[in-house]
């Protein structure tokens, strides 16, 4: 959200500014302050939120190339957008599967009692063995999926952290 406002410093010079507040992943907060200040943006005010960090910014509205800058800042918060849910993806995959993983395990050992009530006591063994497998699985199968994910994105976070940086480079040159 971008508001304007009018200044009135104490020379006769008349600045206009505008003033947006951006919320950043704490684990990126200063690639987001670093590639806001290319943009123009002067950190006026930060605040740390649960999970995030919360920017409030200002800048100079009478940018002359102000239509090529806004257009990189899009493109470049499109990255950033994308460099988070990336990053966050081999813990959510992970836990996904550890998790069923966790549950097929946890129906076995309830499959087990049942059969135990029931008289079974061989089949109840071979289930319940196979149950605490599963819950073993599940947490082996973490750290393995993450591990995976982790390889797979790594060249897509590596293209977009460079789709940041010449963006902000870009940025940098037209308001010099």
């Amino acid at each position: 959200m971008t508001t304007l406002a009018i200044t009135h410093p104490a020379s006769t010079e008349f600045i206009a500014h505008e003033y947006t507040t951006v919320r950043a992943p704490r684990d990126l907060a200063r690639l987001y302050e670093d590639t806001y200040r290319a943009f123009g943006w002067t950190v006026t005010d930060e605040h740390t939120v649960p999970g995030s960090t919360e920017f409030k910014l200002k800048r100079d509205r009478s940018i002359r190339t102000r239509s090529a800058i806004a257009e990189l800042e899009r493109k470049a918060q499109r990255s950033l957008t994308t460099i988070g849910r990336l990053s966050n993806s081999p813990r959510t995959f992970a836990m996904t599967s550890a998790i069923a993983i966790g549950l097929i395990g946890t129906a076995f050992l309830a499959g087990s009692v049942f059969t135990l009530l029931g008289g079974f006591i061989v089949a109840s063994i071979a289930l319940g063995v196979v149950g605490l497998l599963g819950w073993a699985g599940g947490a082996a199968s973490y750290l393995l999926v993450r591990n995976r994910r982790t390889a797979k994105i790594a060249a897509r976070i590596d293209a977009e952290y460079r789709t940041v940086y010449e963006c902000a480079e870009q940025a940098t040159r037209l308001l010099a």
